[in-house]
Parts: C-alpha cells; structure tokens; sequence
C-alpha cells in the first residue's frame, strides 16, 4: 500500500502605510518630533470565484472612513512666560475641499485655546520657577463614513499655581460636506432637548462622582452642554472643565446620554437622525 500526501502553501503579506506625522508651528519658535504612526491595511481576500458562479454579482464596496493623523504645534514665549504644545488632528481621504473645511475649522479651534491661554496675562515666572504651560491633545469619538467627532483634552498650568485644570472640547464633522455641526443643530426644539438631556446626564454624573458633583441637574439652555459634546456610538457625550460643576478632585466630568434617551428630540435630517433610527 502506497501513501501519496500533497500541501499547499499561501503566502500573503500585509501591506503597509506608514504615515509620520509632520510638525507643524506657524510663527512658533521651537518645535520637536512627532512620533510615527504606522496603518497596516487588512490582508488580502479570496480571489478564487465568487460564490454563485462567475457571473454572480460583485457587491459594491463599503464607503471607507475618513483618515485622521496630526501635526505637533510647539512653541515658547520669548520672555519664558509661557511654552504651548498641542498635538493637533489632521483630516485625509476625503476630497480636498471637504478635508480644508474640516482642517481650517480644527485649525481655528485649536487657535483659539491656544490664544485664549497666551493672551491672559500669565505671570512672569519667578526666580528658579518654570513658565506657564498649555498641553493639548485629541482623541477620535466617532471616525465612520458619515461622521468625524474628536474630543480635544487641554491642560493649563499656571506657573505657580498648586496645581493643572483640564478643560474637555469637541468637534463635529459631516463627512459628506465638511460641515462643523453646532449641538443646536440636532434638535427640533432646544428646550425640549434640555429637558431629555439634563436629568440624564445628572443622574449618570452622580453615580460616577456622587458628592463631589456640585451642579443640581438644572440648565438654563444648551449653551450648559455645548462648550465640550461629541458623538460616541452609544449617544451625545458631554464634557465640563475640570471645577465646573464639581469638585476639582473629579478632574472633567463626562456624562453619556444614550441615543435611546434622544430619540424623541433629534430633528429628522440632522446629523444624528441616523443614530436615533
């Protein structure tokens, strides 16, 4: 009796982008290196026939999701009083005039806390003291073919002060058109928003920090909930500086409020009308 064995053996390799985030300092004065940061596309289908035969139908590919890298913005005051760092996000794969909406908007938002900070009279620092310091960085709430939300994380530090405040922000995109969404744009009544918003948020806020929340679940208008909200897939995520609305040992509250919870307030049509489905 005679034994016949045969193998078969595929060899598929995973292609590689690597993208080094480039840095940038308009009008800074000192700057440092990014690290690099490396995306491996997924490995190669099948390529055999597909199933039903080869005239079966090919399905038409998933819409991809923007890409999203950064640039690092440093910069010194000249007379030592302050020194800035924000790692800021960058908007690709999208088409030009979409990606410069949404990178101008990032751009004038990112400027803003950073002006905000140098432009407040910090002091001169005191003899063997270090200068005031801005640390800024993001992070992706919600990257999909239809929405961009980032949170921006900002950490102040005045020189001589006991100790950092940190203050949350957001950014909003409509993938499609480059359009910054305002959080008033999602409902079809602002005060009836509030109204699902506010106990909500209350509620889970006073699980997480129970007596170092201060605020008593009241607002006056979305302008409570509109300095620092993103997109999450599980609902509105809202943010408050650190101090705001509890005790500064709770650093920044943060409170999800589900798209379940929302579902009879999103205007139809609005950025989050398909999230509320």
């Amino acid at each position: 009796m005679s034994i016949v064995t045969s193998s078969r053996r595929t060899l598929a390799t995973l292609a590689g982008v690597a993208v080094i985030a480039v840095l940038a300092a308009g009008g800074c004065t000192k700057s440092s290196a990014t690290p690099q940061i490396i995306y491996i596309t997924p490995p190669p289908g099948p390529t055999g026939t597909p199933a039903g035969g080869a005239h079966a139908a090919t399905p038409a590919p998933a819409a991809a999701s923007p890409t999203i890298t950064s640039v690092l913005i440093a910069a010194d005051a000249p007379d030592a009083r302050w020194k800035v760092t924000f790692k800021k996000p960058v908007v690709a794969g999208v088409s030009d005039a979409v990606a410069g909406a949404m990178n101008d908007a990032i751009g004038t938002q990112v400027n803003g806390y950073i002006r905000t900070f140098t432009d407040s009279g910090l002091p001169v620092p005191a003899s063997g003291a270090g200068p005031s310091t801005l640390e800024g960085d993001y992070s992706i709430a919600l990257n999909s073919p239809t929405i961009i939300s980032l949170r921006f994380s900002v950490l102040t530090y005045t020189s001589g002060a006991a100790h950092l405040v940190g203050m949350p922000g957001g950014i909003t995109f409509v993938v499609a058109t480059g359009k910054n969404v305002a959080l008033t744009d999602l409902f079809t009544d602002p005060a009836k928003a509030v109204a699902a918003i506010a106990p909500r948020a209350h509620a889970a806020l006073s699980t997480a920090l129970g007596t170092d929340l201060t605020w008593d679940g009241t607002a006056a208008s979305l302008d409570f909930f509109s300095t620092a909200w993103v997109f999450t897939p599980a609902g509105l995520e809202f943010s408050w500086t650190q101090g705001q609305i509890a005790s500064m040992a709770a650093g920044r509250p943060t409170a999800v409020v589900a798209w379940s919870d929302l579902k009879s307030v999103v205007k139809p049509g609005s950025a989050a009308a398909e999230f509320t489905k």
